[in-house]
């Protein structure tokens, strides 16, 4: 029996704002001072995506190209200078996560399985590799293999040069889950996975042997709806610690060694969370932005002017941190206070994808295929 997906949040908001029973977007008022200049460096378009499908079709940099997918099967690479395309492949597929890029491969995937890996130069596909499962999420590129999650609860690892299949760990879904997996992330020869059932695992690279499993989400309530824990959003690797959120909550750090809890928080969120050396970063399931302390997970600072327009994770960019929202908007934040520092628009079409930051660039793709590269200093500065 096919499993039941529930499409939430952003697409779900997109899909039904017409609906009297949802929440309209909160109105944006003007900055008065800003505190940031925001300069816009260049902005190229491809062609369009689905956003009520809920795909996870992000932009990806290794420094000097950026990279981006479309659901209609055509892969990109752009100067990150100046957004000139240097080549497009189209794969005939019908893309659905990534890409990704490391290790001399440029990989996304596709919603029939298809693994699609190419030459980061010349855009020439290197091989295919078909896992039969749906796949939602951006692979993650480690020494030798490609790591890939697909929607039935296949964790599955490919040699980087040939696709061949390594290993793969199964786990249960639950029959009625949020439209979406956690992405895998790996760092030090671990990988590191959210899943729908509320756990986040850490598997051995080499061969897909569970290290261990550590409950973040736990399923409550009488129904399956109200059940719902899936671990689908971004992971932060950052020392010793990962950071991972849960659709109804509690946001975690945990010892990348043992899974072991070094504190937990009572925030839902459905995208994950982000951190630099001081602070970790959320956004709550009413767009509130959160600013919590690294080291004991106290709030330092809540921005709530964002509720209900479907604001991505938060992503540390200078003295700020930054989120996209359902209308196209780039909000600039203070990382010191929460305060609104600045404002722009990419355009009027969502973004769902997390900003992307390569060095002092910011790059933003919003769900119609429009692709954004910005600069910002201090006011004044």
């Amino acid at each position: 029996m096919k499993k039941l997906l529930l499409c939430c949040l952003a697409a779900v908001l997109l899909a039904a704002c017409a609906s009297d029973n949802v929440e309209p977007p909160a109105k944006l008022t003007n900055i008065t001072n800003p505190t940031l200049k925001v300069q816009e460096l260049w902005t190229r378009s491809i062609s369009g995506n689905n956003a009520v499908m809920r795909l996870n079709l992000v932009p990806a940099s290794d420094g000097t190209s950026v990279y981006a997918a479309t659901n209609a099967g055509s892969i990109y690479a752009l100067s990150l200078a100046d957004g000139s395309i240097l080549w497009r492949t189209k794969t005939r597929l019908p893309l659905s996560a990534g890409p990704a890029v490391g290790s001399g491969l440029v990989v996304t995937a596709s919603s029939s399985g298809v693994v699609v890996a190419l030459d980061p130069t010349s855009g020439k596909i290197l091989w295919q590799s078909d896992l039969a499962g749906e796949i939602l999420t951006v692979p993650a590129i480690g020494p030798g293999s490609v790591v890939v999650r697909t929607t039935d609860g296949r964790i599955v690892a490919l040699a980087s040069d040939s696709g061949k299949q390594l290993w793969k760990s199964s786990y249960d879904v639950p029959r009625l889950i949020l439209r979406g997996a956690g992405d895998p992330v790996i760092a030090d020869r671990t990988v590191y996975d959210g899943l729908n059932s509320g756990q986040l695992v850490a598997l051995n690279m080499d061969d897909g042997k569970q290290v261990w499993a550590a409950t973040v989400g736990t399923p409550k309530g009488s129904n399956e709806l109200a059940r719902l824990a899936d671990v689908n959003g971004v992971l932060a690797v950052t020392g010793d610690a990962i950071y991972s959120a849960a659709y109804r909550g509690p946001v975690v750090a945990l010892n990348r060694s043992s899974g072991q809890v070094i504190w937990s928080r009572d925030i839902s969120s459905y995208n994950g969370a982000s951190a630099d050396d001081n602070d970790v970063y959320v956004t709550d399931l009413n767009s509130a932005i959160w600013a919590l302390d690294r080291s004991n997970g106290a709030p330092i600072w809540t921005q709530p002017v964002l509720r209900a327009r479907a604001a991505t994770v938060p992503v540390p960019f200078g003295s700020a941190v930054v989120v996209g929202d359902l209308q196209g908007y780039v909000h600039f934040i203070s990382k010191k206070d929460g305060s609104l520092m600045d404002r722009e628009r990419l355009g009027s079409d969502p973004i769902t994808a997390p900003p992307l930051v390569v060095g002092d660039v910011l790059l933003i793709q919003s769900n119609d295929g429009k692709i954004g590269a910005f600069k910002a200093q201090p006011k004044g500065g």
